[in-house]
């Protein structure tokens, strides 16, 4: 998913994104770790346009993933869809060195993501937007319960014969401290 910049000369150009999660790094690193399962292709469309020395690109990206339950480890699948605007600005090699007076502020600074070249790789930055449009913790259902401390049985399905667990008898002289 290379943008080439000379052909955004003229005028915006449209991208349609069908890809498989394993083709962006980030995302293969996830499903290797056996964190999430991306149940579908990562479908979307993306403009691209040059904005004077800017490259701006803005649409949408839908997908969904199945992960486990923090609560009770159950498999949960989730929608995820995203809008996308990145902005990258070219980076030139050839800057003189500010004056010591002059205070420059970065592209970073400014939230532009540096390239430099003739070309643009969407892949790592689409694959880091993903990542942080998926639900950090997924739960089944609100009420949840989770699993036994003791046995680890689901308590979703139904309560277990097991005692509460004990704790560390130095704390157990906070357990009447009033404040």
């Amino acid at each position: 998913m290379l943008i080439q910049i000379d052909k955004l000369k003229r005028r915006p150009r449209q991208i349609a994104i069908d890809e498989q999660a394993v083709d962006f790094l980030l995302l293969r690193d996830l499903i290797d770790q056996g964190t999430v399962t991306f149940n579908e292709k990562i479908c979307g469309s993306l403009e691209v346009a040059r904005v004077g020395d800017i490259i701006e690109v803005s649409g949408r990206l839908k997908t969904t993933v199945t992960s486990l339950c923090s609560r009770c480890l159950t498999p949960v699948t989730d929608r995820v869809e995203l809008p996308v605007m990145l902005c990258y600005a070219g980076v030139d090699d050839g800057d003189e060195a500010p004056v010591a007076e002059e205070v420059e502020i970065q592209t970073e600074e400014l939230g532009l993501i540096s390239f430099s070249g003739n070309e643009i790789d969407l892949r790592p930055d689409l694959g880091q937007e993903i990542v942080m449009a998926m639900p950090q913790r997924s739960l089944c259902r609100e009420a949840c319960q989770g699993l036994c401390p003791v046995c680890g049985n689901n308590l979703n399905k139904g309560q277990c014969d097991c005692e509460s667990p004990v704790f560390h008898a130095g704390l157990a002289a906070l357990k009447n401290f009033k404040v």
